[in-house]
């Protein structure tokens, strides 16, 4: 059996430590000396500020959207439009009140629009008009019923009888037969007229013929607006029930 002597052994444990300890002493304190990641800025929770235009810039591109406005340059072409101009407002400072409102005033001439071509019978002129309209605010309350107006007048059967002043000064029978058959609303319809005439007492004497019916009994359900205007004429629409 082989002896270890002590002394020995506590030598290498000696010499063992003496490398080892300055070794991790060393490691020790380069990990101390490495630069420590910096924490990172606390976000700000306030929202940024909404841009805005200058005060000059945006009144002189609110004054030229109302003058493209004012001469029906509303959407086309598009280039110096009464749109284009409040889009661009919108788009850098959204909410901008004048610029919504303009949009609005654009929708109530397409509208508007739409409305006088429909009084002239050019249904699809109407119908374009309303979908310009309907791009810029499809939720406009007056879009809705405008639409079922257009619909019903291209839907109905119009008919129209154009009278001379010869015709109504001097009456003849002929002119009161046309009158009166034209007063008679077709089965399973409902029909209202037009009149125009040069003055009021002419549009009710046409009324009056229209309304008398062939037996000489007046006619309830003829009802008329009159219009002071020339040709003199009677429009008769009617529409399925």
């Amino acid at each position: 059996m082989i002896s270890r002597n002590p002394t020995i052994i506590n030598l290498k444990r000696l010499l063992f430590w003496s490398i080892i300890l300055p070794t991790c002493l060393v490691l020790t304190a380069c990990e101390s000396t490495q630069p420590q990641p910096e924490p990172a800025p606390a976000q700000d929770a306030s929202e940024p500020a909404a841009p805005e235009i200058d005060p000059i810039v945006l009144r002189d591109l609110l004054e030229q959207a109302d003058a493209a406005l004012a001469r029906d340059h509303l959407t086309y072409p598009v280039e110096g439009s009464a749109y284009a101009i409040y889009a661009y407002i919108l788009d850098v400072q959204p909410g901008q009140e004048d610029a919504m409102r303009g949009l609005e005033h654009i929708v109530e001439q397409y509208i508007a629009l739409a409305m006088g071509a429909l009084e002239h019978h050019r249904y699809a002129s109407a119908r374009s008009m309303l979908s310009r309209a309907r791009i810029i605010n499809p939720t406009h309350p007056s879009i809705e019923p405008t639409e079922q107006q257009i619909r019903l007048l291209s839907q109905a059967q119009r008919d129209v009888l154009k009278l001379t002043q010869d015709q109504l000064t001097y009456p003849d029978k002929a002119t009161l037969h046309s009158l009166q058959t034209l007063a008679q609303v077709p089965a399973n319809s409902s029909c209202r007229f037009t009149i125009s005439a040069k003055n009021d007492v002419q549009g009710r004497w046409i009324y009056q013929r229209l309304a008398q019916a062939e037996g000489g009994e007046p006619n309830a359900r003829i009802r008329a607006q009159i219009r002071i205007r020339l040709p003199a004429t009677v429009e008769r629409l009617c529409f399925p029930t």
